[in-house]
């Protein structure tokens, strides 16, 4: 045998969207060749040590410790060893129905098959965590699923990031603002919005300062303002009920933010201005 290998199987629970059903740790020898294989299932390949050759879709890939390959179901594959630096990775198979979506996710494809993982302690121990849990297969398989997908989500925040850096600025604003209007009411803050848009603060404060005229943060504060003052027409509400359904938990920064803004306290405010509408 050209290769040392320990793998852990999982039962398929039926009813998963997403399952692992095997996974392992395998040290190969020098020019180790997998052979042929069409794959009816997903498996991910995370590199730790050495090199070896991927080949996919007539193309060859050349591989080291940080990157990975992703075998694709139903398409044939070959990977091979380098013959003085032999890999060692560990891998995931899995299946289900959200199997497709995960890898679309991380910018992988039925072409786009190869992909960077970090190769810090944190990240190799989650990988390493991955394999050895099947040792234990007392959680049935949750225990891998989970290392599992935390180590993908990080493959997904970096293929956000690496398109944070191709898409115009109007893009992300467009989708900060979207993601603002809808969560006003929330505790959200200037790091809520630039996570999920996938872009750093300095990133963010910069494209606001640029394209809407004022900080991130001053933006959130007058939208949260703004609907507080539309809440107001409420007479069943009170101060701090506004305060909170426009998003200030605090209500002392509430009634800072307002005065500074409109001149008034919001109290006064709501009384000159709104009930003596009536």
């Amino acid at each position: 045998m050209s290769y040392d290998t320990e793998r852990f199987y999982y039962e398929n629970l039926s009813g998963r969207s997403l399952s692992i059903i095997e996974c392992g740790l395998q040290i190969c020898h020098s020019g180790h060749s997998s052979g042929k294989l069409v794959s009816p299932d997903y498996s991910a390949h995370f590199i730790l040590e050495g090199k070896g050759k991927y080949i996919i879709n007539d193309r060859t890939y050349e591989l080291r410790p940080g990157l990975g390959f992703m075998i694709i179901p139903n398409i044939p594959t070959l990977y091979v060893a380098d013959d003085s630096e032999p890999w060692r990775y560990i891998y995931a198979t899995f299946k289900g129905p959200d199997a497709k979506s995960l890898i679309s996710s991380c910018g992988l494809s039925d072409y786009d098959v190869i992909f960077n993982f970090p190769t810090d302690d944190e990240t190799v121990n989650l990988i390493k965590k991955l394999h050895r849990v099947g040792k234990d297969n007392g959680a049935k398989g949750y225990d891998a699923l989970g290392y599992f997908l935390i180590i993908m989500s990080n493959l997904v925040r970096e293929y956000n990031k690496s398109r944070a850096q191709q898409l115009s600025p109007t893009h992300y604003i467009r989708l900060a603002l979207s993601y603002i209007d809808d969560h006003l009411s929330y505790n959200i803050n200037v790091r809520d919005v630039a996570d999920y848009i996938g872009i750093d603060r300095t990133h963010l404060y910069r494209l606001f300062t640029e394209q809407v005229g004022i900080s991130p943060s001053k933006y959130i504060i007058n939208e949260r303002l703004k609907r507080a003052v539309s809440l107001m027409t409420y007479k069943q509400l009170s101060i701090d009920e506004i305060a909170v359904s426009a998003g200030f938990y605090d209500l002392s920064h509430f009634t800072k933010a307002f005065t500074e803004k409109y001149g008034t306290t919001p109290g006064k405010y709501r009384k000159i201005k709104i009930l003596s509408a009536d």
